[in-house]
């Protein structure tokens, strides 16, 4: 809406002109003063668009209201509207660049051809003034997005020349990266730029990295109070816009020649994002050195030893492996979220081979969405439901059941002695406990609590029969610590305490 100025010491001449404005249909905002030294006065405080201004008029005419308004360089359009027909203001009208000089009586079809080439000619302006700074944004985010990959300054002021401002990015000396779980449109853009306008009170640049990132280019000096600041532009960004976002703060930088350093600096530091999903705002303090990483396991050799496991149906051996990357990669917040959904999709391609209902098209689509994951957690979600049916799989295999169930009862063999229970075989071999119970009994006809029971007695018994070992001796080295609880056992077990079968013994030893 453009807004007008109409100047004349004669009221019902500025109604007169007010009225044919209206007739237009045209959206303007129009004000009036009643000679040129009230019109100056408003110009100067505030902005107007076109000035239709009067000749003669009190304490100042039209002649200098017209020089005041160019010495103050204000840009305005003008048309004197006047009784007098003169040589010499029509003269001083296009010495001064005034727009039209219309007579009185003004005629309203002079007056509205007048008007609306002066309004075809301000939208003009407009759409060239929006072109011209659209372009000169543009220039400045692609000098700005140069400084950040590392272009020396001096090269960037010379192609900035005098037309691009780079005052706030050079007293700048801290950086702070905004990344968004969506992309951002345009409306939201400049709703966050409010946002963060609200809370910076001082100058910054504001760029926009890609659809979901944007870097805010500041000064701000103390370090005790920087955690405050991000934090409400953080609350504020969610309460008004709900969109949910991670920060990334940068340490001070001294020189605007650290810019870029600073700047992948916190490009890595936003990447804990993918380890840390309840924690929103980072500082380039928690970054750990790569000199400071433990000894990584070989990947390859992990991915080849599932592929001979999957070969094997080893489904135990398959989890102990996968279970391994999980560790090392949900501990370890130093390795690039892009790297570690490169392994896991690594992995997905393998298992997929071995699930004849899933096709191509279902795995790309779901390595696609690994690629797309936030976080660790979201990854292992589609890695565990392949995994998952490799499992069944393979437990429905009978050859496979009856490995696991041998390595079970190996197992109980040689640890019978220790602390056992059904939990702790099923987590041994990546099962259950009560499907490992189920399959343990369909394999062997015994409950398996049972089958280490039933072990245990006997070893007892032949400690009994073949050791003159104290029963508390005998206990303890049959896996139970507690002699009394021992001895309710064995007794329930073969109808007689561990003394008595051993005193019934030594008594047929005599007898023979």
């Amino acid at each position: 809406m453009y807004k007008i100025l109409i100047v004349d010491d004669e009221k019902i001449e500025r109604r007169g002109i007010k009225s044919l404005l209206k007739k237009l249909n045209i959206e303007l905002e129009i004000h009036e003063t009643s000679n040129g030294k009230e019109a100056l006065e408003y110009l100067l405080e505030n902005e107007i668009d076109i000035l239709f201004t009067d000749i003669k008029m009190p304490f100042m005419d039209g002649i200098e209201l017209i020089e005041n308004v160019k010495n103050n360089n204000l840009d305005i359009k003008i048309v004197i509207f006047s009784g007098y027909e003169e040589f010499e203001y029509a003269k001083f009208a296009t010495k001064m660049g005034v727009q039209d000089y219309i007579l009185k009586p003004v005629n309203p079809k002079e007056f509205e051809a007048t008007v609306l080439k002066i309004i075809n000619n301000l939208n003009l302006e407009v759409d060239e003034r929006n072109k011209k700074n659209k372009n000169l944004k543009f220039m400045k985010e692609q000098l700005l997005k140069s400084l950040l990959d590392g272009m020396p300054l001096d090269i960037v002021e010379n192609k900035a020349s005098e037309l691009i401002d780079l005052s706030v990015v050079k007293k700048s000396n801290r950086l702070i990266l905004l990344d968004f779980n969506d992309q951002i449109t345009d409306n939201q853009y400049e709703r966050i730029k409010d946002v963060i306008e609200e809370n910076i009170k001082s100058s910054f640049d504001y760029l926009k990295l890609n659809p979901k990132q944007i870097l805010l280019i500041f000064s701000f000096n103390e370090n005790t109070l920087i955690y405050d600041l991000v934090n409400r532009i953080h609350n504020s960004i969610i309460d008004k816009l709900n969109i949910k976002l991670y920060i990334s703060i940068s340490n001070r930088f001294e020189t605007i020649e650290k810019i870029s350093e600073c700047y992948k600096k916190i490009q890595l530091l936003i990447e804990k994002k993918f380890y840390n999903t309840d924690k929103n705002i980072f500082f380039e303090d928690e970054i750990i050195s790569n000199s400071d990483m433990v000894i990584k396991l070989d990947d390859d050799a992990i991915l080849k030893q599932i592929r001979q496991d999957i070969k094997l149906k080893n489904i135990y051996s398959i989890k102990k492996q996968f279970n391994y990357l999980c560790e090392k990669y949900s501990s370890d917040e130093n390795f690039s979220p892009v790297y570690v959904k490169f392994i896991f999709s690594s992995l997905l391609k393998e298992f997929f081979k071995s699930i004849p209902e899933i096709n191509e098209n279902k795995l790309k689509e779901d390595i696609d969405k690994i690629y797309k994951c936030d976080d660790f957690f979201g990854v292992m979600e589609i890695i565990n439901m392949y995994l998952k049916r490799i499992e069944k799989l393979f437990l429905d295999n009978p050859v496979m059941m009856h490995r696991e169930i041998e390595s079970i009862k190996q197992y109980i063999y040689e640890n019978y002695n220790k602390d056992i229970s059904v939990e702790q075989l099923a987590e041994r071999v990546c099962l259950a406990p009560n499907y490992l119970s189920s399959v343990f009994k369909k394999e062997t006809g015994e409950n398996l609590s049972k089958f280490i029971k039933s072990y245990r007695m006997n070893k007892a018994k032949e400690m009994l029969d073949n050791t003159y070992e104290k029963i508390v001796n005998i206990s303890n080295a049959v896996g139970y610590p507690n002699v009394s609880y021992f001895c309710q056992i064995f007794r329930e077990y073969f109808g007689v305490t561990p003394q008595k079968y051993r005193d019934k013994g030594e008594i047929h030893e005599e007898n023979d």
